[in-house]
C-alpha cells in the first residue's frame, strides 16, 4: 500500500502537465498556433515521464 506522500507526489506531477498543457494551449490560441515548439515538447515529454515513474511507483499501469 502506498502512503499519502506518493499520491500527492503523483497528483502535483500530473498537475504540473496540466498546467503545461494549459499554457501552452492559451498561450498560442488567440494568435492561432497551433504547434507546439521542441522546447514545450521535451518539457511535456519530461513531465509525462514523471507522471508515469510516480503512478508506477503506486501501482498503477496504463491499458491499452
Amino acid at each position: 500500500m502506498s502512503d499519502l506522500s506518493d499520491v500527492w507526489q503523483a497528483h502535483r506531477a500530473a498537475d504540473d502537465l496540466s498546467n503545461s498543457l494549459a499554457s501552452f494551449y492559451e498561450a498560442g490560441a488567440p494568435t492561432g498556433q497551433i504547434q507546439l515548439t521542441d522546447t514545450q515538447l521535451q518539457l511535456l515529454a519530461v513531465q509525462h515521464e514523471k507522471v508515469r515513474q510516480l503512478l508506477e511507483r503506486l501501482g498503477v499501469t496504463p491499458s491499452r
